[in-house]
């Protein structure tokens, strides 16, 4: 696999090629990383080289990352654009060139593996399954029929298009195993945990899902919510 990572500052390249290195090394994958301090060298680069993905820089001199990035769409509709920049103002803007991740400086090391690993499962077209822990032993779950989970005192339940299982774990643990599996949660209520892509509507203190369900959403967490589910949706109609 080729990488490529495009920042004018030497720090921020220096630290993504170090997660790229860990990542590649823990998954035992043969990768090349090409490091570009500049837009237009990177364009230039592509006449020579393919790459399979670009972590990309918005704020750069020379040319900023959403002008490289619609320059590398005209040519290249496949390779995988990760935005990695300081500013959310591009968010819109990035649904339009296709980017499959939006990460937010100071990025962290874990995040830039899940969203390697969702691009590797999306490219390979294969979909990600949730190992729950039930009380009858484990269970495989297709991760993207995940409606909602809810939380007990010692337990959580996983609600999914066609069934609902006990999990052992708490619904903590389970979020973060669903989240980096790519499932779109947020927990909208303190007890509930729900997946954006499975939201029909959203009212003021609940939000209806494709399955039926009605689950409560807390007052403080409605607006963002609503924001998420609009940008998930955006994104999806690109």
């Amino acid at each position: 696999m080729n990488i490529a990572v495009c920042d004018d500052e030497e720090i921020q390249r220096s630290l993504l090629k170090g997660y790229l290195e860990a990542w590649a090394e823990a998954g035992g994958r043969a990768l090349r990383i090409s490091l570009f301090s500049a837009g237009r060298q990177f364009l230039d680069s592509l006449k020579e080289n393919h790459f399979d993905e670009v972590l990309l820089d918005i704020q750069m001199p020379d040319m900023d990352g959403m002008s490289v990035a619609k320059a590398l769409r005209r040519t290249d509709e496949r390779m995988g654009i990760f935005f990695v920049t300081g500013y959310e103002d591009y968010l819109v803007q990035g649904y339009e060139v296709e980017a499959f991740r939006y990460l937010i400086k100071p990025v962290s090391e874990e995040k830039l593996r899940q969203a390697l690993d969702q691009f590797l499962k999306k490219r390979s077209g294969q979909k990600p399954v949730l190992i729950a822990e039930t009380p009858e032993g484990a269970r495989r779950v297709d991760a993207e029929e995940i409606c909602y989970l809810e939380a007990f005192a010692h337990s959580c339940e996983l609600h999914t298009l066609s069934e609902r299982i006990t999990v052992k774990s708490g619904i903590s643990t389970l979020e973060k195993e669903a989240v980096r599996l790519g499932v779109p949660l947020f927990r909208c209520h303190r007890s509930y945990a729900v997946n954006i892509a499975q939201i029909r509507a959203i009212e003021r203190e609940a939000a209806l899902l494709s399955d039926g369900s009605r689950i409560p959403v807390s007052r403080r967490l409605y607006q963002e919510l609503n924001r998420r589910f609009i940008d998930y949706f955006l994104k999806k109609e690109r």
